[in-house]
């Protein structure tokens, strides 16, 4: 007897497939996957059914994992002549997250292709190897498997999926990115002791959106690409922010002799996350500014900036801009207090020892 009603069956939750796009990863375009006319041929493909040896009472002889192995064998053996699908893996999701035996048969005759072109094995309906993907990739498969309530999925994305490591200009980059992750999303892959313990709390303001991707990209184990084995950052911070004018930049210097702009910084959380990585982050508190020539920014008596230009006082100071003025000269002398970081001062004079000049990057 040949069996068509398991090809029925796929080609029904092929079709429901399509209306559960919003699990899709990406568009493939650069991966090679099957055609739908190819996975329907396998679905469609004549197989013998499993039917197993049983006694004068009925009873199989075979039992437990023996019967299923011999059930495994004997579909291997009938598709044997069929064609290898690649099948991409939001299709994948689509047609098991209710269905997770939906391919049991054929399973031997399917590559599942990862949304950056890892190629994965099933096995008893588990996916087999590895992805590594980036950290933009694994949020979407991760959210997809989420949404999809789809536990075979879930699993392999807490188990098997890696992120390709980033270099350090990358790292930043991230801090950088606010609008490109939603904080919700990248909040939900963190346990709920994790976000206790670092008191982020309902975090879903966007200002904070490279923070907590940052926070994910280093739980997630990801790995700095450098041969710097000691990697150094320095946040660059006003010691009081009374009399900032528009204090929405921070600056980060880093021993790669290059310093970043970075907007809306949260400093606990981005100093955690990059020691997480490996980089040894140190917040240096300014309390005075000079820009190669004169003081020209300093705190008064009450602690409050004010910025003093052609013998006129003003009671508010540019910081960041002027920072950025201080450290491509060598009014970093100056404005880095020697005599209240000592440690810091030193390291920072090697960077510039190494490098001669630090190179701003907005």
């Amino acid at each position: 007897m040949i069996t068509i009603c398991r090809g029925f069956i796929v080609f029904i939750l092929l079709i429901c497939g399509y209306a559960q796009n919003t699990a899709a990863f990406t568009d493939y375009q650069d991966c090679e996957v099957s055609s739908d006319v190819e996975f329907f041929d396998l679905t469609a493909h004549p197989i013998e059914p499993y039917v197993p040896s049983v006694d004068e009472e009925g009873n199989t002889y075979l039992r437990g994992p023996a019967l299923a192995n011999a059930e495994t064998n004997h579909y291997r053996e009938q598709y044997s002549n069929a064609k290898v699908v690649r099948l991409s893996m939001d299709r994948y999701a689509s047609l098991t997250s209710n269905s997770p035996e939906a391919f049991k048969n054929f399973e031997s005759k399917l590559i599942i292709v990862d949304p950056e072109c890892n190629e994965l094995k099933l096995f008893f309906g588990n996916l087999i190897g590895n992805s590594v993907v980036s950290l933009q990739t694994y949020l979407k498969m991760y959210d997809a498997a989420e949404r999809l309530e789809h536990e075979t999925l879930q699993e392999f994305i807490k188990q098997r999926v890696r992120l390709k490591p980033k270099y350090i200009h990358e790292i930043i980059e991230l801090l950088k990115s606010d609008l490109a992750f939603d904080p919700t999303l990248t909040r939900s892959t963190f346990t709920d002791q994790f976000l206790k313990d670092l008191k982020i709390g309902e975090i879903n303001n966007h200002k904070k959106g490279g923070e907590l991707a940052l926070l994910a990209f280093a739980k997630k184990g990801g790995e700095i690409r450098t041969r710097n084995i000691d990697l150094q950052a320095f946040i660059i911070s006003p010691k009081t922010f009374r009399g900032i004018k528009q204090y929405d930049k921070m600056i980060i210097l880093l021993s790669t002799g290059v310093a970043h702009i970075v907007p809306d910084l949260d400093v606990r959380l981005t100093k955690y996350a990059l020691g997480q990585l490996g980089v040894s982050t140190t917040e240096i508190l300014i309390k005075q500014i000079h820009d190669g020539d004169d003081l020209v920014c300093q705190l008064d008596e009450v602690q409050h900036w004010y910025t003093m230009e052609d013998g006129s006082v003003t009671r508010e100071c540019n910081f960041t801009q002027l920072v950025i003025k201080s450290i491509q000269t060598d009014g970093w002398r100056s404005t880095f207090d020697k005599d209240h970081n000592p440690i810091s001062y030193s390291r920072i004079s090697d960077i510039y020892a190494k490098h001669g000049i630090v190179r701003v990057v907005h």
